[in-house]
């Protein structure tokens, strides 16, 4: 019974979100089905997580580049998104351990497009710019303003694409336990997406100056 009323929240919050917060969701080509036992999780669920610690990674490295920034406002950002990430990537772990995974040769980043979740990361109206791992090594010979200002305008984007990503996965997995990780990662994610938001108005960036609103309830009241 319980089960059935998480469910049911999760579904109304879905569909009171306003219609441009899922404007970029892509949802699942099948629906997934809870594996059997003896069989591996849906692909578009392990692609999630490969895809998932793979940004969280990419944000800690981004992390080590703090002591560039020109100012404490922007170096705190930068430490706290790290920070987000290192205990992101930290759960994320813990969940594939707990799983039966596909084997990796089902796991190629073309089918990525087609994968629901994973396929959120490559939407093309988030994909402007190239991956976290590509801005390490631009920003690694800026400094100062131009290195902020480089720092913001790509972070903002890939926030978006990790948005995207943790919001699709919450909406399209059968499993309880990831639909809920997702769910209370989605809202530290979007803190930092909204700090990155108030950062951006320093440094000319055009950027919306309010959070993205909430597609889902509170997920500790929905279990």
């Amino acid at each position: 019974m319980r089960k059935i009323a998480a469910l049911a929240l999760l579904g109304l919050a879905t569909l009171s979100a306003p219609a441009w917060s899922q404007a970029n969701l892509r949802p699942d080509p099948t629906p997934r089905v809870p594996p059997q036992p003896g069989q591996s999780i849906p692909v578009e669920d392990a692609l999630f997580l490969k895809d998932a610690l793979a940004a969280s990674q990419d944000q800690i490295a981004l992390g080590r580049l703090a002591d560039k920034a020109p100012d404490d406002a922007t170096k705190a950002v930068m430490t706290g998104i790290a920070g987000t990430h290192a205990a992101l990537a930290q759960h994320l772990k813990g969940l594939a351990e707990r799983r039966d995974l596909p084997p990796d040769d089902r796991l190629k980043a073309e089918r990525t497009d087609a994968s629901g979740a994973a396929g959120a990361v490559t939407n093309p109206a988030n994909s402007r710019d190239g991956s976290a791992r590509e801005l390490v090594a631009s920003l690694s010979g800026a400094s100062g303003e131009a290195f902020a200002k480089a720092y913001v305008e790509a972070q903002l984007r890939l926030h978006d694409r990790m948005v995207d990503l943790y919001q699709t996965e919450a909406s399209n997995t059968p499993d309880r336990e990831l639909a809920t990780y997702a769910i209370i990662s989605l809202l530290s994610i979007q803190k930092d997406r909204d700090a990155l938001r108030q950062l951006a108005g320093r440094f000319g960036i055009p950027a919306p100056t309010t959070g993205q609103a909430p597609q889902y309830g509170d997920p500790t009241k929905a279990r």
